[in-house]
């Protein structure tokens, strides 16, 4: 037997499979995250997107890192890159610069002021993390983190094959 808050999804006509699940609850999950989460990034000027790109940067530093390669790390268009790395570096906390081997392509590196936010934005994290994830154990964690990489890694190869 179902609970109520598994039921949701199905009343209506279309087929109750677990695929449908399985996506209708990560549609969900993402927007209830995005919720708590957009306010917290809000207070320091940013959009949880380009955190995340912030923190892709960051890890990634020291390495030619290209805007294409940030859009295939963040699963975002190019045309979304170009605007989401135009508003941080008018904020100064990236720096883009031409690669001077192919002048049509940019290199992207994150700045002092980058790192610095990051810094700041990650003293209140840990806090903001627990709090959205309050509903699941440590164990339940792992579980989630573990299903969703697997989730992604099928549609990466599933991308190669028909590309």
């Amino acid at each position: 037997m179902s609970s109520a808050s598994e039921t949701w999804a199905l009343a209506d006509d279309f087929p109750d499979t677990p695929a449908r699940r399985a996506v209708v609850s990560v549609v969900r999950g993402f927007g209830a995250i995005a919720r708590r989460m957009g306010p917290h990034y809000a207070r320091f000027g940013l959009t949880p997107p380009q955190f995340q790109m912030l923190t892709v940067l960051n890890r990634l530093r020291g390495e030619q890192v290209t805007q294409r390669r940030l859009g295939r790390e963040l699963y975002v268009s190019f045309p979304n890159i170009t605007v989401m790395l135009t508003r941080l570096e008018q904020l100064g906390l990236i720096e883009r610069k031409v690669n001077p081997a192919d002048r049509r392509e940019r290199f992207v590196s994150i700045t002092r002021e980058g790192r610095s936010l990051l810094k700041t934005i990650w003293e209140e994290q840990p806090a903001q993390l627990e709090s959205v994830m309050a509903g699941l154990d440590d164990d339940e964690r792992r579980q989630l983190a573990r299903l969703m990489n697997k989730m992604i890694a099928g549609q990466i190869s599933t991308s190669h094959e028909s590309s």
